[in-house]
């Protein structure tokens, strides 16, 4: 299993390190020494939709909760597995059972201590159909799962508190990504006492910051954790400012102001940016690519998207190389298929779609809608007013047009509507992003692809598939994973319930003051802030 786990980071790590684009600065961002105080302000450009770690399924909820709570294991900036409240662990030779070792020493932001019995409910509870969880398919390997989720059983047998300190896990058969998923932000411990109906807006955890208030709209507030099991943090306060539509140019104009300590760059701005003197004395500069996909979903459930004909169609109409070329910009990477360079399945000769409008007319023609005749206006929905993406969505309108099919760029409300609206499939079309939560294929094909996850927003179904990514949760082999992810997604895309668009990197500046910053290819919400300070600020 060492090996297996050394030769699947190698592969990502050595494929991500040859698209990794120039630094101004290294990111310890050399300094005497670390500062204790400060407050930050992190850019948030959505509101979390909960902070329960049973209910987190956005980015921005991860951002925050990676702060207020810890698992038993997580990931270092090399995409590690390393120790949280585990000390050690042990898997059997058969990989279907889990012994973890916690800590003595950790305790919940409430003063007292963890025990397995808290994990053993915080894994309880998200599978238990009271709760509506929707991330609890990631747990349903574990043996007994499915009799607790059916009310055959009081408790899900496979997970164990064998003494305080000692957690068993056993599952139903072998799950590839187990240790990668127990990392995630929903496999946090929770404390039972602190649980009631208002949880997801005022947490209780065990991390290097504690919950202080929540202004919908406004912003989040968090606290410094002094008691700390991992050392107590620099900083004095976290503050997630929320900018409710994705907007990145108010984002960066706060930024310029001192308003914030770090910024993605716009796309307008990114080329500039790159090659200015003066943002290279004034500024911090980071890009690297992240394990992300950025795609147009097409709801297969509305007529006549439930044609596999008119779907192709609109896939090959849409000039995806240019738009990522001329609009989006930012050092993004064309996408072709649904897996980001890096992961296991992932293959540089698939070819996808490519814009071929006579293809397009054909299949509409095949399909009974001959230059677009018959087909409804269909809408384009996203919640991100963004200059770029908004020109983005003008290209598809432009594109889908010269083959009679008209577009209407929406812009829902908020990301709470725009949720809404997709969860519930009640749009035809929608852009939007995936970032990814552990470096492994399962969560790009499984979470936006198989019928039974509630992540897959464009209401595809294909029973092979499923059959497929069960398999591929079950295989330990890799190169039999990767072939049974390089299958699938060439499914996938033959049926065309997505325009994948393109893999965005990560271009952020940070302010010259901030220290002490690791990013890893999971992106900006897994930050370790604990390990952040404050070297100098002018004051405000």
């Amino acid at each position: 299993m060492r090996l297996l786990n050394m030769i699947r980071k190698r592969h990502l790590l050595t494929f991500l390190a040859t698209l990794t684009w120039g630094v101004w600065a290294t990111l310890a961002w050399a300094a005497p020494g670390p500062v204790p105080g400060g407050k930050y302000n992190i850019p948030l450009s959505g509101e979390p939709n909960s902070l329960d770690p049973a209910y987190i399924t956005d980015i921005y909820a991860v951002n925050v909760a990676n702060n207020i709570f810890d698992g038993l294991v997580e990931y270092d900036k090399d995409l590690n597995i390393v120790p949280a409240i585990a000390d050690i662990w042990k898997i059997a030779r058969d990989h279907k059972s889990y012994t973890f070792l916690l800590r003595k020493d950790v305790r919940f932001h409430n003063g007292r201590q963890v025990t397995a019995e808290d994990f053993v409910y915080s894994f309880q509870r998200i599978l238990d159909p009271a709760t509506r969880s929707p991330v609890a398919s990631f747990f349903l390997n574990i043996e007994g799962a499915k009799a607790f989720r059916e009310g055959l059983a009081d408790r899900v047998t496979g997970l164990v508190a064998k003494d305080p300190q000692t957690l068993l896990i056993r599952l139903e058969q072998p799950y590839a990504p187990f240790l990668s998923i127990l990392a995630m932000a929903n496999a946090k411990v929770i404390p039972k006492e602190a649980v009631g109906i208002d949880f997801r807006t005022n947490p209780v955890g065990t991390g290097p910051f504690r919950f202080e208030t929540w202004t919908s709209g406004k912003g989040i507030i968090l606290s410094a954790n002094d008691g700390y099991f991992n050392g107590s943090p620099f900083l004095d306060t976290l503050y997630f400012q929320i900018y409710p539509n994705n907007e990145l140019e108010n984002i960066f104009s706060d930024f310029e102001r001192g308003y914030l300590e770090e910024s993605i760059i716009p796309s307008d701005k990114y080329e500039m940016i790159k090659s200015s003197a003066d943002y290279a004395k004034r500024y911090n500069l980071v890009s690297k690519p992240l394990l992300n996909l950025v795609y147009v979903g097409i709801n297969v459930t509305i007529p006549p998207l439930d044609n596999i004909k008119v779907r192709q169609a609109i896939s090959y109409a849409v000039d995806t190389d240019t738009i990522v070329k001329e609009i989006t910009k930012r050092g993004s990477i064309r996408a072709k298929g649904i897996l980001p360079p890096g992961l296991a399945g992932f293959n540089p000769d698939f070819v996808g779609y490519t814009y071929n409008l006579d293809k397009a007319k054909q299949l509409l023609e095949e399909a009974g809608f001959p230059n677009g005749k018959g087909i409804p206006p269909l809408e384009l929905w996203t919640f991100s007013k963004s200059e770029s993406v908004q020109l983005e969505l003008q290209a598809y309108q432009k594109y889908l047009k010269a083959v009679g099919i008209t577009v209407i760029p929406r812009v829902a409300d908020n990301w709470q509507h725009f949720l809404s609206l997709i969860d519930e499939k009640k749009v035809p079309l929608f852009y939007a992003a995936w970032y990814g939560d552990y470096p492994d294929p399962d969560n790009f094909l499984y979470v936006l692809c198989h019928s039974r996850s509630r992540t897959n927003r464009m209401g595809y179904s294909n029973p092979i598939i499923d059959q497929a990514l069960e398999e591929a949760r079950r295989e330990m082999d890799y190169m039999k994973r990767v072939e049974i992810y390089r299958e699938v997604q060439r499914l996938v895309m033959s049926e065309a319930p997505i325009i994948t668009q393109h893999v965005n990197s990560f271009n952020y500046l940070f302010q010259p003051w901030v220290k002490g910053v690791e990013i890893s290819y999971l992106g900006g919400a897994y930050i370790p802030f604990r390990k952040v300070w404050i070297d100098f600020k002018p004051q405000k």
